[in-house]
């Protein structure tokens, strides 16, 4: 018993489950905004998204095993440990999608949703094969990730309208921001020992004696993304069918200026000069990622009822930390 339990966990550490519901609302909001309320086709946006992230980081482990192994916090990653063979890896990728593709036949049987799953399969696929041998790869996969949201919305309607792209524009910086800012900041000390190519690593971003040293250029990079996610989320609830800002929505206004408050203090910690601290640094990116998450949602709460309002905030929160503590015993710091 105690053997398959950990062959089990071993594989969700694989599919990187612990985020998978957060990579899943993105085709389902694009469904949402776009009017869609049935609770099947619901689930299965859901299920294609989640397929989506399970794709994206299988094959993400696979391409990067060498620079992986580089790392002494990741030895005990199922394929830098061997305990997971690549061959198993490359099914498991090959599966996820074959059945994306028969989820959309079946049931969305149109060229708009089939073409949008092509082409986010191709710009997820080019980041994981690429993104540690050009810098900058890390905007090729933001675009998947904008195709993946739009493959949501065109299941309704290919009739768009402007809060889709604002909505998609939003994954496209969110991801541009977790991959190139704090994927970068995590990975800066292996990589450099692997010869990796990143955005970190071209504006200067260093592990030296123990230290993380942040360049200037580096820090302005990330600040500028946020500064670009943060504006988006202004423009989108200034829009009328949302109009966040007036007053009859004070609550949700109130708490979303101080989860910017929360989003600019952690990211001002993890951008100074610090002793290098995975763990740290992780548990600080959860908390930034978990704040973004939760403040368009709220700036998209005028379009659903308060229960489904609810649903959507404490889906991912409750799955990530679930899947954490059971996954690596922590609450916010997976070991990844």
């Amino acid at each position: 018993m105690r053997k398959a339990i950990k062959i089990i966990r071993e594989y969700f550490s694989l599919l990187r489950i612990q985020t998978g519901a957060t990579t899943a609302t993105a085709p389902l909001l694009g469904g949402l905004v776009m009017g869609q309320r049935d609770a099947f086709h619901l689930t299965v946006l859901f299920i294609i998204g989640l397929l989506y992230h399970i794709y994206g980081f299988v094959l993400n482990e696979y391409s990067d095993i060498e620079v992986d192994k580089k790392s002494i916090d990741l030895k005990d990653k199922p394929l830098v440990s061997g305990n997971i063979s690549k061959n198993k890896a490359l099914f498991i990728v090959i599966i996820s999608i074959v059945f994306g593709y028969a989820l959309i036949v079946f049931f969305y049987m149109s060229i708009y949703p089939i073409s949008f799953f092509t082409l986010a399969l191709i710009l997820g696929g080019l980041y994981d094969l690429y993104g540690k041998r050009l810098a900058g790869m890390d905007f090729v996969l933001a675009g998947g990730f904008f195709f993946i949201c739009i493959l949501g919305a065109s299941t309704v309607s290919t009739d768009f309208n402007v809060l889709i792209y604002i909505l998609c524009l939003l994954f496209f910086f969110q991801i541009a921001f977790n991959n190139a800012a704090e994927g970068g900041l995590k990975d800066v000390d292996h990589d450099g020992m692997a010869n990796a190519k990143t955005l970190a690593q071209s504006l200067g971003v260093i592990v030296k004696d123990g230290v993380l040293r942040i360049t200037k250029s580096f820090a302005a990079f990330a600040y500028g993304l946020r500064l670009i996610f943060l504006g988006l989320i202004v423009f989108l609830g200034s829009k009328p069918e949302l109009d966040i800002w007036s007053y009859r929505h004070g609550i949700q206004m109130t708490v979303i200026v101080i989860l910017i408050g929360i989003i600019f203090l952690v990211l001002t910690k993890f951008l100074i000069s610090m002793k290098f601290d995975r763990s740290r640094l992780m548990r600080l990116f959860s908390i930034h990622e978990m704040a973004s998450y939760f403040i368009l949602i709220l700036v998209l709460s005028p379009l659903f009822e308060l229960q489904f309002t609810i649903f959507l905030l404490i889906l991912p929160a409750i799955w990530y930390m679930a899947s954490n503590i059971a996954l690596y015993g922590t609450l916010i710091e997976p070991r990844v």
